[in-house]
């Protein structure tokens, strides 16, 4: 298997390369105005030849997932990292995806873990878009993969080792939403983490201990795994050396980690210990860690590791010899690669020998000799005349030169071939009154006074609609009023057979519609026969991601909460469009709850909320299969700005209640009907 080691500066890249990376991914570029961990243009530039001539890939990530007047540089950047010399582009947007698949037609794509494949489904719509690699979600059980590895038909990466986010890859929102940090959307800052202090006995609601998965190595290897990565881009470039040096040693010598071993990766970052997180499917309180600190620049142990990469020549690429030795004539010595670089050149002329003449054993122990270099010495083939001897330093001397000549061509690279890529066509604005949508989490909510004002949607948990036939039956059977039931976020395979059980249920209630919560949840609905909507958790930020879309003819898209009202009023509606126009905003989607994170027992029902260190108070609210939803502290309330997202060519505007009781539900719709005054308290308009 394939080692990924991060590397967030130029340094990054020496530590992870020189401790027996096979592969390293970074970025560059300030699309979005967020530098942090990135290398500049030229850096990338040094470290793509830094890396190719020592046999290591590089994989450019692109990180952010553009707004519509970003994506031209966010593309850019991408055909730039091309161009010098990336291996592959790691991609976390759907447009993006989409646009590159034209642009570099030839250029390796792998999927990255934002676009959150948890399934075979996932899979095989990610497979048809030409993607090489599928980065797999830290989330997913060891069943849940050795089931994608066995359909797989491209490679599959998993992460094995560093900081687990507690949301679902591409599943929070709390720094762009709650800061109005827009680079959020690039690379997290742990604002979770610093945002939220700890409870009793040093709990946190989203501290998670570091993923450790070195002692299933040969498991995941056994199961056709291509690719193990480690995470940790904004760590110390010290942290990438041990851990990256500790992984590589096991993998290379297949024995297991020893304790020395253990200790190492201890050492590499304080943090409350390591788990396996998801992939053995036990209790999540076992991930559950301490609040946690960032560790002193200066130690002997980061001093020593520091020492042993900036000195240190990771020697990973084999190299062949073949010399000649002829009586009157120079030393003839060849050199190729890996690659199938050649180089030659002539030496000293041999002397008559008086003690030891040279043989092949001679030849290969001076050619051995590669100390400082990357390479290491593979074969030697030797043509000599009995009876002759070379000094060693001239033999040195020679193989020096030639190993420096090998390595000026390792830099060269074959440049990828680059089509145009077409603009998309621009979609007018409907002129049309969007229709007004509401969202229930819980069969309270929908009352009589709801049903009167009939909105044109309504939108139900599945498993509630399931499980609550009386609440919903009124409005299937109301003229005007289009039940859509929405599916979780996140289905793995191990939750298909009780949502396709559900929704066989559903369907004999008269339910047609379903909205689906991530990508690779659409063909599998289609396939069911009903029509779908897309969620607003399909993260669609610009018009190629919801052009990319079109092809799976959707009834509508809910466009992302991070909008502003120009980028909402200005993006292409290849797709019929909705926007959250009311609703504490979804935050982070979680696989842990982090109520019982921080008071070790579970207490959704009776759980007020987290509270910040400004005193906010975020609720948490019980989704499917016991995952759970952090809400914003504040509604977002748009009815004053009604002008703003009357003009913005939408399709369907959408109203989300969450904590509101029946009464509450029947006022905002109200006055978003204009037909009444009321004035929530505690609100916001987001990014809006």
């Amino acid at each position: 298997m394939e080692l990924i080691s991060p590397a967030g500066s130029p340094e990054g890249v020496s530590a992870a390369v020189q401790s027996g990376a096979d592969a390293v991914y970074l970025s560059f570029g300030n699309v979005s105005g967020s530098t942090q961990f990135k290398l500049t243009e030229d850096e990338f530039g040094r470290a793509a030849e830094f890396c190719r001539v020592r046999g290591v890939k590089l994989y450019y990530s692109a990180d952010l997932s553009p707004f519509d007047e970003e994506f031209t540089a966010a593309l850019e950047n991408a055909r730039r990292a091309a161009r010098m010399g990336a291996d592959a582009i790691i991609v976390n947007d759907l447009g993006l995806l989409w646009a590159l698949r034209q642009a570099i037609p030839s250029m390796p794509l792998h999927a990255g873990p934002k676009l959150g494949i948890h399934s075979i489904e996932g899979l095989r719509l990610i497979q048809a878009m030409g993607v090489r690699r599928v980065s797999l979600s830290y989330t997913l059980s060891s069943q849940n993969i050795q089931a994608i590895c066995k359909e797989s038909s491209i490679e599959i990466e998993v992460a094995v080792h560093g900081p687990m986010c507690p949301a679902f890859p591409g599943q929070c929102s709390l720094g762009t939403l709650t800061e109005g940090t827009v680079p959020l959307r690039e690379m997290c800052l742990m604002h979770c983490l610093s945002k939220f202090p700890a409870g009793a006995r040093g709990r946190h609601p989203f501290a998670l201990k570091d993923l450790c998965l070195i002692d299933q190595l040969e498991q995941l290897s056994s199961w056709g795994v291509s690719a193990v990565r480690i995470d940790g881009r904004n760590r110390r470039p010290e942290y990438s050396a041990a851990v990256t040096g500790v992984y590589s040693r096991v993998l290379k010598t297949g024995t297991p980690p020893n304790d020395d071993d253990m200790a190492l990766l201890s050492r590499a970052y304080p943090s409350s210990g390591f788990t396996h997180g998801f992939f053995d499917s036990k209790d999540p309180a076992d991930m559950c860690g301490l609040a946690g600190s960032e560790p002193q620049e200066d130690t002997p142990f980061y001093n020593a590791m520091r020492r042993d990469y900036l000195n240190h020549e990771f020697q990973r690429v084999p190299v062949d010899f073949s010399a000649r030795v002829a009586l009157n004539e120079p030393l003839m010595l060849a050199a190729w690669d890996d690659r199938g670089n050649r180089v030659s050149g002539e030496g000293a002329v041999p002397e008559l020998a008086f003690h030891r003449e040279i043989d092949l054993s001679y030849m290969r122990t001076e050619l051995s000799h590669t100390g400082g270099t990357p390479f290491y010495l593979r074969t030697v083939k030797c043509e000599t005349q009995k009876g002759l001897y070379i000094r060693p330093q001239d033999i040195g001397e020679l193989r020096d030169k030639l190993l420096s000549e090998l390595m000026e061509r390792r830099i060269y690279h074959e440049p990828r071939a680059e089509e145009t890529f077409e603009q998309l066509p621009s979609v007018p604005n409907s002129t049309e009154p969007p229709a007004l949508t509401v969202w229930v989490s819980r069969h309270d909510q929908l009352s009589g006074g709801l049903l009167e004002l009939a909105p044109q949607v309504v939108y139900v948990p599945l498993q509630l609609a399931a499980e609550h036939p009386d609440a919903i039956s009124p409005y299937i059977s109301a003229p005007g009023i289009t039940v859509c039931a929405a599916l979780p976020r996140v289905v793995t395979d191990s939750d298909l057979g009780s949502i396709t059980g559900l929704l066989l249920k559903v369907r004999q209630l008269g339910i047609e519609e379903v909205l689906a919560g991530s990508m690779e949840q659409i063909l599998f609905l289609l396939r069911l026969g009903f029509r779908v909507r897309g969620d607003y958790s399909l993260n669609i930020r610009n018009s190629a991601s919801l052009y990319a879309l079109s092809s799976f003819h959707l009834k509508s898209v809910t466009l992302s909460p991070e909008l502003s009202a120009a980028r909402v009023r200005s993006i292409s509606k290849s797709v019929d469009s909705e926007l959250i126009i009311y609703g504490r905003l979804p935050l982070m989607y979680m696989a842990s709850c982090p109520v019982k994170n921080f008071t070790g027992v579970c207490t959704c029902d009776s759980f007020t909320g987290i509270v910040d260190t400004d005193g906010f108070t975020y609720p948490v609210m019980r989704e499917w299969n016991c995952r759970t939803m952090v809400l914003s502290p504040q509604k977002l309330f748009l009815a004053n700005r009604s002008r703003e997202y009357l003009a913005a060519g939408l399709w369907g505007v959408r109203l989300m209640f969450t904590t509101e009781n029946s009464s509450e539900c029947v006022a905002i719709a109200k006055r978003y009907l204009e037909i009444g005054n009321y004035e929530p308290g505690g609100v916001t308009s987001g990014m809006f």
